[in-house]
């Protein structure tokens, strides 16, 4: 009898909880705007050069400051590179997700 009244409960709280949902329009699904197949491609160039130039130009900086040339060029440079890759392939991803294909 005790089960009865706490699986009324949920049900009721179910009730109540959908409505208010539903008043509030909670349950509509905003449409998204897909990036075009061009404009993913060009942000995923810019997201490359962008993490290669910035290392580059910072290590390059900081060697003429630091006189270690080429040291944290190098260093700066790779560092950079993996960044814009990083950026580009969350980019992508964030892409394919999107589109509903899933990310596969």
């Amino acid at each position: 009898m005790a089960q009865d009244d706490g699986r009324r409960g949920f049900d009721d709280f179910d009730t109540r909880l959908r409505k208010a949902r539903t008043e509030a329009r909670l349950d509509e699904v905003p449409r998204v705007e897909r990036p075009s197949v061009g404009g993913t491609g060009i942000q995923v160039g810019v997201e490359l050069i962008a993490g290669v130039a910035g290392g580059g130009l910072l290590g390059y900086g900081l060697d003429r400051w630091l006189a270690t040339w080429p040291l944290l060029f190098i260093v700066f440079f790779f560092l950079g590179a993996g960044a814009g890759m990083l950026n580009a392939y969350r980019h992508i991803r964030r892409a394919s997700m999107d589109d509903g294909s899933g990310g596969s």
